[in-house]
This record gives C-alpha cells, sequence and structure tokens, in this order.
C-alpha cells in the first residue's frame, strides 16, 4: 500500500485537496484536522489535562480560548501537541492498518504539521497544498474568531512553504478550483503508475 502524506500551511485549502481524492477518486482518506476535532469532543481525559495544564481554571471552555493561549505561549503549546499527537497517531495508525485488512492499494493522509514533527519518514510520496500568502491571508481572515494576530502566531509556528516545496514530492498550487481538480487528476495518474509497478 502507498501511503501519501498532505500536507501545507494554515488556509491553503487541505481539505478541499482531500475531499476531491475521497469523492472523486474513491481513495481512502485520514484528516488529521478531523481526528483532533473528535478527541476534542469525545476525550474526557484532554479536557481535564487542559484545564489543569493549559488554562490553569476548571471553567468551561472553547477551542478558540485554547487557541488564544497555546499560539502566544509555546511551552503550552508544546504540552498541548505532546498531548494530543500521540492520540492521533494511534488513530492514523489504526486507519492504515484497517485499510491494509481491505486491500487498499493507496491511502491520503492529511497531516498539517508533517514537516513541522518530522513525519517524512511515514510516508512514501508527500503533497504540499499551497497558495500565495495574499490568498491565504485573505482566506484566513474569512475564517471564524480568526485575527490577524492569531494567524500571524500560527503561521510562526509553521516551516516556510518554500522550505516545503523543496520536501514534497508533488505541489498543488490550489489558487484555482478548475486548476487543482487538474493537479490532483495528474497526480492520480502518478500514483497509479506506482502502484503498477
Amino acid at each position: 500500500m502507498i501511503k501519501i502524506g498532505l500536507t501545507g500551511s494554515i488556509a491553503v485549502g487541505k481539505s478541499f485537496v482531500l475531499s476531491i481524492f475521497k469523492t472523486e477518486y474513491n481513495i481512502p482518506v485520514f484528516s488529521s484536522d478531523e481526528c483532533v476535532r473528535g478527541i476534542y469532543r469525545h476525550n474526557v481525559d484532554l479536557n481535564n489535562f487542559i484545564k489543569d495544564e493549559i488554562l490553569v481554571s476548571d471553567n468551561e471552555f472553547s477551542n478558540e480560548d485554547i487557541a488564544n493561549i497555546v499560539f502566544k505561549d509555546s511551552i503550552k503549546l508544546e504540552k498541548l501537541e505532546n498531548y494530543i499527537h500521540p492520540l492521533v497517531k494511534i488513530e492514523r495508525d489504526n486507519f492504515i492498518n484497517q485499510e491494509l485488512s481491505k486491500k487498499s492499494k493507496l491511502v491520503v493522509i492529511e497531516v498539517p504539521l508533517l514537516f513541522e514533527k518530522n513525519l517524512e519518514h511515514e510516508f512514501d510520496k508527500i503533497i504540499l497544498v499551497d497558495v500565495t500568502e495574499n490568498i491565504q491571508e485573505k482566506r484566513a481572515l474569512l475564517r471564524k474568531n480568526m485575527s490577524k494576530e492569531k494567524y500571524l502566531a500560527i503561521k510562526a509556528n509553521q516551516i516556510p512553504n518554500s522550505e516545503k516545496i523543496n520536501r514534497s514530492d508533488f505541489i498543488i498550487n490550489n489558487h484555482d478550483e478548475a486548476k487543482t481538480r487538474d493537479h490532483i487528476e495528474k497526480i492520480v495518474k502518478e500514483l497509479n503508475k506506482l502502484m503498477s509497478i
């Protein structure tokens, strides 16, 4: 089975690209972002950890409350990531094992911090979703509860796209939907060739 890592910085359109692989090419996909949202919703231990270690308060909180704290405090961000990332890895490994048992030939796994967490070795090929900085910022600022300060703080914790480009096998310039679909079609053809070798 060929394991493809899909990555990119904030607001470049990773979820959109992932959805095309799934719905139009019937390729099994795993979204780390979706997985994290599920962990936040259902993991009671995580909620207690956040109250004790991040908020230092027993008050109810939202994801926005957490984000506003951790993106200004690198120590708390690292604590939170060290708690959540192993949980995501368990889910990711479960997904891979499940697809292996189904004899799937190809999977696409979205990992936003793939390079930041040095996970290249876990994948056979890496796809980077990219946009210009102007488009990225505009898209990010359209998000609910996003401010310019928060956007810049999130970006500061991510490796610049120029470096990610050099470390990726495929680049999808996600500026225009039709061109993005063309990029994906070409990548799928390349991957199909690999699977037939």
